[in-house]
């Protein structure tokens, strides 16, 4: 056996003994040694990091309002609005109705998904919930009409859709 058959019989059987040595690394990453193990952390220090969301400001279409998440909170224009007491994790940043006058946004609190509709920001109106089906990683919440939210990864292909009338 001459010796290129040979280092690629050698070559096989260590991809078939060991997948993970046989592959090739960059020289870069060869020449920096070996990572540092990954840190460990429990779910409780996760659950907890989680609590104390922030996301930055963001002005409604018209600029009249300003919500901002922080520390777990809804805030519209200064005032806590939801939740009342606690906090929630917002899964996607606050979505403005077009004329700036609603809001609606994903949460986790509890171990449930909801969607949670701001129907009038001006007139201080109570938030409206509805419980989801766990979110695929991608969804969004989009207006579809002054009274109406869809919920998915485009608003063509909604996963969920809520109404509402105004009384």
């Amino acid at each position: 056996m001459d010796g290129r058959k040979r280092l690629m019989w050698l070559a096989l059987a260590t991809f078939m003994i060991a997948p993970g040595k046989a592959r090739a690394r960059p020289r870069a990453y060869a020449a920096a040694g070996p990572l540092p193990p990954p840190q460990k952390q429990s779910r409780r220090r996760v659950e907890r990091g989680r609590l104390a969301q922030s996301l930055p400001p963001q002005a409604s279409p018209c600029g009249r309002h300003v919500v901002r998440v922080s520390a777990g909170a809804v805030f519209v224009d200064g005032r806590r609005v939801h939740p009342s007491d606690g906090s929630v994790y917002v899964l996607t940043p606050p979505a403005w109705r077009r004329d700036g006058r609603a809001l609606a946004w994903l949460e986790r609190r509890d171990g449930e998904t909801r969607l949670v509709v701001l129907p009038d920001v001006g007139r201080g109106a109570d938030p409206l919930p509805w419980t989801l089906p766990a979110p695929a990683g991608r969804d969004q919440v989009f207006w579809t009409g002054p009274n109406r939210v869809v919920v998915g990864p485009d608003v063509l292909a909604p996963r969920a859709v809520a109404s509402w009338s105004e009384r």
